[in-house]
């Protein structure tokens, strides 16, 4: 089954870049920062087991992750957002801190915030 990721940095540092990579380390699109929240809407597969598949979801089958990569005239980094334990749901979102608190765009494994993934969407409701 698809689902549909909605991914939302929140507080990005404004004028870097921002884009997925997927499995052939190829880049979407790049959005560049002006400081507001940015949203990346990511499909994926899901199968009966609850194990994640599809062009950006990188890792072993047990510990699947995408990665979010920034740059800017400084440097370029990569967040790695887990895809484990995702709730039901045919639509789910998520809020990560777009800054490090070195106040550069986020990196390494990266947790979302307030409760993580909320189901927008579940097969026949609404929510």
């Amino acid at each position: 089954m698809t689902i549909t990721l909605q991914i939302t940095l929140v507080d990005p540092p404004a004028r870097a870049c921002f884009c997925l990579q997927d499995k052939k380390n190829e880049l979407s699109e790049s959005v560049v920062s002006t400081g507001e929240p940015i949203v990346f809407t990511v499909p994926i597969e899901r199968d009966e087991a609850g194990k994640v598949s599809g062009n950006f979801a990188m890792g072993p089958p047990t510990g699947r992750f995408l990665y979010v990569c920034s740059g800017s005239d400084i440097g370029r980094r990569r967040a790695k957002i887990p895809l484990m334990n995702l709730p039901e749901g045919e639509h789910l979102a998520a809020q990560f801190a777009g800054k490090a608190k070195d106040g550069w765009p986020f990196c390494a494994t990266v947790k979302p915030l307030g409760e993580g993934w909320k189901v927008l969407h579940r097969k026949g409701t609404e929510i």
